[in-house]
């Protein structure tokens, strides 16, 4: 899809770089807070250049170092006594006297040294010593290996160490050649473009003008930010990306800071951007090699925004809320003031969101609630209607156990079912549900098969005090 036109407000596109002007809320927001910023991207675009040319924009004393090349002494000096204690001989490219310094190449650099770099991007500390003009930490690296193995990756760049990723407040993704429009594809390819004559100017006036509406943007948007952060942590664990506390407190901060500086930029965009602007830029995942999808990370943030806008449905807006998927279907059957499609939507989403274990021993204890809610609509009970109907018409299945051998199956058959009461409903549908999935071959564990059934149960008779639906 084309590109629109950049707006005008557009700094990365004053500094002669095309094709960014998506991140510049994101690079205001992390100047104006001087939060550390990482870009992630691959060889030749434009990464170093962006980070050069906004230290040269602002003035700064900047030091750019190779990490894969650095050794510790061309950070700090070597050190020398001079009476009881040791001192560090500067040279032009020590760090004491920088404002601004730029890690590139970071996940190409040694364990070790990512040691030695943590205190200075997380803290400005180095060797315990406070870099008192410091005020920018940036770093620049290409992807690393990720688990699809199709996917092509760098020779040597490795995953960045969990908590040093976790200490970079904003990470941008660059943008490779071929995600440019074919216009900003002409400009690089012409000239790459010079700075705009301004653009020092410029920015230092977005810098202090994006610090200055921060604290009244903060107390704006608090209640909503703290209500949105919590909601979307929540789904990103439930999709395996979980947040860090403390990632969760600088998401917090910037969709604060990223929504003063669309402030100031003029960006327009609707009421859930700097949210939207704001996660994508906050989550850490891609710098080891875990990227969250885009859908699933799309999904999580409309998912929270909704949940968060649901003032005037208490009801469903704590419907949506819970966290337990079995406690979740439980409340939406039982949610009479929720609509009827509404509440089989979250039925039917919840439900799909279970482990095949679970599903199996939940589906007997949901159909019998459901049975009381005639106006829920079919087509979101779909995949509960199936999944009882293998619990409650097994009979017809035979499952081959292995006469030598470790057959992972013969355990559950000769002892676990042998101690089950069929005579009860929680025998009847855990024996059953175990001939599902041994009959289909998958292996489970029968403790999480019956914890599952109870769990299901106790959930559904908190709810509704009505005996659950037995196999036969």
């Amino acid at each position: 899809m084309a590109r629109t036109a950049p707006p005008r407000s557009s700094l990365i596109r004053a500094l002669g770089i095309a094709g960014w002007d998506s991140a510049d809320p994101v690079v205001l927001a992390a100047l104006a807070t001087e939060a550390p910023l990482l870009l992630i991207g691959p060889h030749g675009s434009a990464k170093s250049l962006l980070l050069t040319r906004l230290a040269e924009a602002l003035g700064l004393a900047h030091r750019h170092y190779n990490a894969s090349l650095l050794s510790f002494d061309d950070l700090v000096g070597f050190p020398v006594p001079q009476g009881d204690r040791l001192v560090y001989l500067q040279t032009p490219a020590t760090i004491w006297d920088a404002e601004a310094v730029f890690f590139d190449e970071i996940s190409r650099c040694r364990a070790e040294l990512q040691n030695k770099l943590f205190p200075i991007v997380h803290e400005r500390v180095v060797q315990g010593v406070p870099l008192t003009k410091l005020r920018y930490r940036w770093a620049a690296m290409n992807p690393p290996p990720s688990e699809d193995a199709a996917a092509a990756s760098y020779a040597g760049s490795e995953p960045l160490d969990i908590a040093l990723a976790d200490r970079f407040a904003f990470l941008v993704e660059a943008p490779a050649f071929g995600d440019l429009s074919a216009a900003d594809q002409a400009q690089v390819v012409r000239c790459g473009g010079a700075p705009n004559a301004d653009v020092g100017v410029r920015l230092g006036i977005a810098v202090r003008e994006t610090q200055a509406r921060i604290a009244a943007t903060g107390e704006a948007l608090g209640a909503a930010v703290a209500e949105y952060v919590p909601l979307v942590a929540q789904k990103l664990a439930a999709a395996g990306h979980p947040l860090s506390t403390r990632r969760a407190v600088q998401l917090g901060r910037n969709i604060v800071a990223v929504a003063a500086a669309m402030r100031v930029l003029g960006v327009d965009g609707k009421a859930d951007a700097p949210c939207w602007t704001a996660l994508r830029h906050s989550v850490p995942d891609a710098a080891w090699g875990h990227p969250v999808p885009g859908a699933q990370l799309l999904g999580a943030h409309r998912a929270a925004w909704e949940i968060a806008r649901l003032d005037d449905q208490p009801e469903l807006k704590a419907l949506l809320s819970e966290r337990d998927p079995v406690r979740r279907i439980a409340r939406a059957v039982a949610a009479t003031s929720v609509p009827p499609l509404e509440a089989g939507k979250v039925v039917a989403d919840s439900f799909a969101a279970l482990s095949r274990v679970e599903q199996l021993a939940t589906a007997p204890s949901l159909m019998a609630r459901v049975g009381a809610r005639p106006d829920l609509p079919a087509s979101c009970l779909e995949l509960v209607a199936l999944t009882y109907a293998e619990v409650a018409q097994y009979g017809g299945s035979s499952v081959t156990i292995a006469n030598g051998g470790n057959d992972w199956k013969r355990n559950i058959a000769s002892s676990d079912l042998a101690r089950l009461d069929r005579d009860t409903p929680r025998g009847r549908v855990l024996t059953n549900a175990a001939i599902v999935l041994m009959r289909d071959e998958e292996r489970f564990e029968f403790r999480d098969l019956a914890r599952a059934y109870d769990r299901a149960a106790a959930c559904f008779e908190e709810r509704r005090g009505r005996d659950v639906t037995e196999p036969r």
